[in-house]
């Protein structure tokens, strides 16, 4: 499961900071990559905490 979350971020990373997606929301751009990049290193952060619980710390 632990593996899933990681390989799920980093699709998530790949689409939210892809191509498309800047394209579309190039009139505020950067209220978008402010907002989209803390929400990412948020995820990223509870899922260092569960992968930590789930393996003892190792």
């Amino acid at each position: 499961m632990r593996r899933d979350i990681w390989i799920f971020l980093f699709f998530l990373g790949s689409i939210l900071f892809g191509w498309p997606f800047l394209r579309i929301f190039h009139q505020s751009l950067t209220y978008y990559l402010f907002i989209s990049w803390i929400a990412f290193i948020g995820l990223l952060f509870l899922a260092s905490l569960s992968s930590d619980k789930g393996d003892g710390g190792n």
